[in-house]
C-alpha cells in the first residue's frame, strides 16, 4: 500500500466519515450548549479577514509543531516526541504513523491553564502499521501556540471514534462530545499536570 493509501485509509477509519455509518446523523441535536469559537476553511484564496488570518495562522502552527505521542496503543505505553508535517508524520521504519484530524471541528484554540495566551486543543490518530489494522484516537493540548507551542503528554479516547459536534474550551475544560450508536455525550479533560479527565462542569445558563 502506497504512502497516499495508508493515509487516507488512517483518516477514513481513524476518524470515519459520519455521512457513510450514520445517515441521519445531522437530525441528532449537539449536546454542547456553550458557544464555540468561529472555525475557518484556511484552503479558500479571499483576502483573510484578521479573525480567519489568526485562526489560519495557529493551525499552520499546529500542522506543523512537535507532539508527543504513544509508540503503543496499551494501556501504559512508552511515548516519543515527532515533528508534523503539514499534520502528518510517518516514522522511517513504517511502523509508526500519525495525522491530525482533518476537519476544524476536532481542533480548537484558547485559553486553557489561564495564563491568557493562546493554547490548541488537538485531536489526532496513530497507527502502528501500513494497513491501520491497530489504531488509537487522542486527545493532546499544546501550550502557548503562538509562542513556544509546547506539547503535554495525550490522552487516548478510544480506537475509531465518532463526534457530535466541534470540541471546545470552557472554563479552564476541554469538552468532547462523543456519538455513539446509542447515545451522545459530553466528557471534560483538564491540565493537572497531564490532561486528564475530570467531571464535567454545568453548563452556564
Amino acid at each position: 500500500m502506497n504512502r497516499k493509501l495508508v493515509w487516507i485509509y488512517l483518516r477514513t477509519i481513524a476518524f470515519s466519515v459520519l455521512l457513510t455509518l450514520f445517515p441521519g446523523f445531522a437530525g441528532i441535536p449537539l449536546t454542547i450548549a456553550q458557544t464555540n469559537p468561529p472555525r475557518f476553511n484556511c484552503l479558500t484564496r479571499e483576502r483573510f479577514s484578521p479573525e480567519k488570518q489568526v485562526w489560519c495562522d495557529r493551525l499552520r502552527t499546529l500542522q506543523n509543531t512537535s507532539l508527543i505521542v504513544p509508540m503503543s496503543l496499551g494501556t501504559n505505553p512508552e511515548y516519543t516526541e515527532i515533528t508534523l508535517t503539514n499534520g502528518r508524520y510517518r516514522q522511517a521504519d513504517g511502523k509508526l504513523f500519525v495525522e491530525l484530524a482533518n476537519d476544524p471541528n476536532w481542533q480548537t484554540f484558547g485559553d486553557i491553564n489561564g495564563d491568557s495566551k493562546a493554547d490548541a486543543a488537538v485531536i489526532f490518530g496513530v497507527a502502528l502499521d501500513e494497513n491501520g489494522r491497530e489504531i488509537g484516537t487522542y486527545l493532546t493540548t499544546v501550550l502557548d501556540i503562538e509562542g513556544e507551542a509546547r506539547a503535554l503528554l495525550p490522552i487516548k479516547l478510544g480506537e475509531r471514534i465518532l463526534l457530535n459536534g466541534p470540541i471546545a474550551i470552557r472554563e479552564g475544560q476541554i469538552i468532547v462530545p462523543f456519538l455513539t450508536q446509542t447515545e451522545v455525550f459530553d466528557r471534560a479533560y483538564q491540565i493537572e499536570m497531564t490532561l486528564r479527565e475530570v467531571p464535567l462542569m454545568p453548563t452556564p445558563r
